[in-house]
């Protein structure tokens, strides 16, 4: 997940100076800073146990007293926090490395970014800290045991595998390597220890999908309840991926052909287990040309991540705060909206209400991602010249809008390292303004500025 990787590859990210976790600030004010700790202390152990990330630091230090071996300069000092709530808070730990993936998928996306990406886009990591703590998907391929008992210790729960396909020759294909660890097995222990799991397949047509994919996802439901749901989402294929005969898109016509067969498993799985368990990426609905699934059939969303419902999640979005507007003047009279071009086809319809209830005027602009390859069309992977070349191509001069989902959290750069300010000049627009969804671009109307936050769920 692109803005995960943005956070924990940073300069705060561990450096591999010592053993041990680093104190980065500490709050004199806090029960941790009241014990002694200082900025540059590395945490050695907690309670006897040796830490190597602050995951250790808090699950050891969850309950009652705790004691902490500190490392300051060459002297090794114990100090102790008393009981009480939030005894972590005011302390600032370091961040952790990923560990990098040893796959070699033959559809891996990172091998298919052309130069001139946010460095942190390349980092491929293979981190069940990182599944726990921030959803990214990891295959459990090279899982070392010390990571399995620790999964089940502190209750890392749930996690995100990335599973592909239950047969083990097809997954080799596709991880490019074979496994040190069957999948079954590892997960079968996972899900013995309560630690639940959602999973998802990416689908690369003629590989793992049909008969291969019927047998994933009914191997899968039968570790229900503790394996949650399946998530099939489209291989991605950039024009700077490495020429590859077995991998090819996912047409029209296959993206129909996915969806009769998810939905022949969703009746049958609906019946046997109260769920449909199994769930298609809003992408192959829009490349098939159907209809968008209503709210109950996405059951509670939760798979938001991994593009399944994001579609409806925006279009029951947008009707509430449709719903919700007050007469009278908007603050921004005329607005550009920049749009992926598999959304622009629904997005056009909403804009049009938008402008008989507000009395705004809008400019709809889909951009065709030059940047990787038309193949491309989600919003979340558009690059500031790309968005700069239509705008101004648009003739857009004023107020425009763009999905912050293209931005990362952290860095607030496009894909290709370009910031708001500069794709703002490059287009020769007055504000570029980001939306995060629907209640965004309301009250960007209402009262005539973006809102404050980070990346967010506008849909491509």
């Amino acid at each position: 997940m692109q803005n995960a990787r943005d956070r924990l590859s940073g300069p705060a990210a561990k450096n591999g100076e010592g053993p041990g976790v680093l104190v980065e600030s500490v709050s004199s004010s806090s029960r941790a800073g009241k014990a002694g700790f200082r900025p540059g202390d590395r945490i050695l152990e907690v309670n006897g146990r040796e830490v190597e990330d602050h995951l250790d630091v808090r699950f050891h230090a969850a309950l009652g007293d705790w004691e902490a071996l500190v490392k300051r300069g060459e002297e090794r000092i114990r100090l102790v926090v008393p009981e009480g709530p939030d005894s972590l808070g005011g302390l600032e730990l370091e961040e952790f490395r990923p560990r990098l993936c040893g796959n070699r998928c033959i559809f891996c996306f990172v091998d298919q970014l052309p130069p001139g990406v946010r460095p942190s886009l390349l980092v491929k990591d293979e981190d069940v800290r990182l599944s726990f703590l921030h959803g990214n998907y990891t295959t459990l391929s090279t899982i070392r045991e010390r990571e399995i008992e620790r999964i089940l210790e502190q209750r890392l729960s749930p996690l995100y595998v990335s599973v592909h396909a239950v047969d083990e020759d097809v997954r080799a294909l596709l991880l490019g390597v074979r496994p040190r660890r069957p999948l079954l097995p590892v997960l079968d222990r996972l899900l013995e220890g309560k630690i639940e799991v959602w999973g998802q397949v990416v689908l690369c047509p003629g590989i793992n999908d049909g008969a291969v994919l019927e047998e994933t996802a009914r191997v899968l439901a039968g570790r229900r309840p503790g394996f949650l749901g399946l998530a099939v989402v489209p291989v991605g294929l950039s024009d700077h991926r490495r020429p590859d005969e077995r991998l090819r898109p996912v047409t029209p016509e296959i993206a129909r052909d996915v969806l009769d067969g998810i939905d022949r498993l969703q009746r049958e799985f609906l019946v046997e287990t109260g769920t449909r368990f199994v769930f298609a990426a809003d992408e192959f609905h829009l490349l098939a040309g159907r209809p968008i699934p209503s709210t109950d059939e996405y059951e509670e969303f939760g798979m938001l991540e991994d593009g399944v419902g994001m579609v409806r999640d925006f279009l029951d979005r947008f009707e509430e705060a449709l719903g919700e507007w007050e007469e009278g003047p908007p603050a921004i009279r005329e607005l550009t909206v920049v749009s992926g071009a598999l959304f622009a086809p629904l997005l056009a319809p909403l804009l049009r209400r938008a402008e008989e209830a507000t009395g705004a005027r809008f400019r709809l602009v889909p951009v065709k991602n030059a940047f990787l390859g038309a193949g491309i069309t989600v919003a979340g992977l558009l690059a500031g010249r790309d968005l700069a070349e239509a705008l101004a191509g648009a003739g857009a001069r004023g107020h425009a809008a763009v999905p912050a989902e293209a931005i990362s959290r952290s860095a607030g750069l496009f894909l290709d390292d370009w910031t708001i300010e500069k794709t703002a000049e490059k287009a020769g627009v007055e504000r570029l303004h980001t939306l995060h969804g629907p209640e965004d671009l309301f009250r960007l109307l209402r009262e005539g500025r973006s809102p404050e936050g980070g990346a967010g769920d506008y849909p491509s």
